[in-house]
This record gives structure tokens, C-alpha cells and sequence, in this order.
């Protein structure tokens, strides 16, 4: 059996996004909003003497501003194009890009002193192999050392879609390739290898433009990030209200490896 026919719809989906996507800001996801939000919170929990692991590192434009905030950073993913177009597009200076799997890694080593896995695990099968990643990632890392991890949950939807119901939105749905678990499903498998240190979450962005910003519009015209979407960054970046957590579909952590 060859590797592309192993490869899932979505790992198929990821690889021909690689070629088709023509603007590199975008190849990893269209909502460049919410990208740079992720990213704030990334960035802060970096030092310039880490070595660093990407799970994950798309296309690579993380990765080339990763790599102006620590040592080294080696990234890899499991869409061969990706890795061929980081190459092409950003080179190889205090980082390198290779073609590997969180679920059956080969060529990752493992005294890392950070790890950055962002919205994988929402590209995997099902919750088996969300765990299969999280062991794999632990191993990646020295003890004591960090991993954050942003990643996408069905209990922020389900908390949307209940707001969006009471005010005659129809349900929002998550992205065909994608899956997501509930929080509870994949905590007891992070909490085995992990401490938690910090917490981070996108409940305020959800709740403003995935249901404000609908009724304001009307949901067929809220289907493309605008400039709704960048009118409110300043509010976002300032405010992670505890009570609007539960409305948030990515939630980030920053994990102590035991």
C-alpha cells in the first residue's frame, strides 16, 4: 500500500491545498484574524534559547516567524506539498522542514524544549488518534519541557449553536474534513503525559463572529472573513473573558511535560 492511499480524505484535502492556494498568508487557513490570534498567544511563551518542534507546520509561514524568536525550530507535516512549498518559499536558515506523521513519527527527535501543534488534531480520523498524537508529542519533548497546543472542540460549537438557535440562526457546522472531540474525551490523555500551566481560549472571537456577526449580516453574507473580523481584533486582543470560554472553539494550552 503506497502512502497516498493511506492518506485520509482530509490529509488528501491538506496536500492539494499546498499547490492550489495561491497566497501564502493563507495556505494554512483563510481567517487570517483568527490565525494572528492564535499567534499572540504562541509567541509570548517563547524564549530565544528553545528548540523547538512544529507538529504540523503547513506550508511554513509560522514557522519562518518561529524561527525569529528561538534557537531552532524543526517542522514537520504530513502533507508532502506543504513541506516542499515551506522549502521553496522560506528556506532553511535556524529551522528545517521535513515530511513526517504525528501518529508514526520517524524522524523526530526527542529532547525538545517546546513543541507548537495548532489545529491538528482536528485533521485526524477520530479521537483514538487525537490521543495516539498527544503520546507521540509527549515523547517529543525533554522533561519539563513545554507544549502548546491549539486545538478545536465540539463543546464550543455545541455552546454556539445553542445561542445561534435561540435567535433563529440556523446551527453552525464544523468543516466536513474535521473532526472534533469534547474536551473531556481527550483531558484524561493529556493530563497522563502533561500539566497543565496556562490556558487560553477564542470565546469572545467565536461568540462575535459566529453569532453577532451573523444577525448583524445575515448568516449568507457571514461566510468569509471581513472587515467586521478586523474591527474587533483590538477588542479580542485585549479581552479573554473567563465567562465567554465556553463559547470558544479553539482552546490553548500550554503544557509541562512530566
Amino acid at each position: 500500500m503506497n502512502a497516498t492511499s493511506m492518506k485520509s480524505s482530509t490529509d488528501l484535502f491538506w496536500n492539494e491545498r499546498a499547490s492550489k492556494e495561491t497566497d501564502l498568508t493563507k495556505v494554512n487557513i483563510a481567517d487570517t484574524v483568527q490565525r494572528d490570534h492564535e499567534l499572540q498567544f504562541v509567541f509570548k511563551n517563547l524564549n530565544s534559547t528553545m528548540r523547538m518542534i512544529e507538529i504540523g507546520c503547513g506550508n511554513g509561514y509560522v514557522t519562518q516567524q518561529l524561527r525569529e524568536r528561538v534557537a531552532h525550530v524543526d517542522g514537520f507535516d504530513y502533507a508532502e506539498h506543504m513541506v516542499e512549498r515551506g522549502r521553496k518559499a522560506y528556506g532553511e536558515t535556524n529551522n528545517r522542514f521535513f515530511h513526517d506523521s504525528v501518529l508514526n513519527p520517524q524522524n523526530v527527535g526527542s529532547d525538545y524544549d517546546a513543541g507548537l501543534c495548532v489545529r491538528v488534531l482536528i485533521n485526524l480520523r477520530d479521537v483514538e488518534e487525537q490521543k495516539t498524537a498527544v503520546r507521540n508529542m509527549a515523547k517529543m519533548l525533554r522533561k519539563g519541557g513545554r507544549l502548546i497546543l491549539i486545538e478545536g472542540f465540539q463543546d464550543g460549537f455545541d455552546a454556539i449553536n445553542a445561542a445561534r438557535t435561540a435567535i433563529g440562526l440556523a446551527p453552525a457546522s464544523p468543516a466536513k474534513i474535521n473532526f472534533y472531540s469534547y474536551v473531556r474525551e481527550l483531558m484524561p490523555e493529556i493530563l497522563e503525559h502533561f500539566q497543565i500551566e496556562q490556558t487560553w481560549h477564542t470565546g469572545l472571537f467565536d461568540y462575535l463572529t459566529r453569532v453577532v456577526y451573523p444577525q448583524l449580516v445575515g448568516a449568507d453574507n457571514a461566510m468569509e472573513p471581513g472587515e467586521f473580523h478586523l474591527k474587533i481584533e483590538p477588542l479580542v486582543r485585549a479581552n479573554t473573558l473567563p465567562d465567554m470560554a465556553t463559547f470558544a472553539r479553539l482552546i490553548g494550552f500550554v503544557l509541562v511535560r512530566k
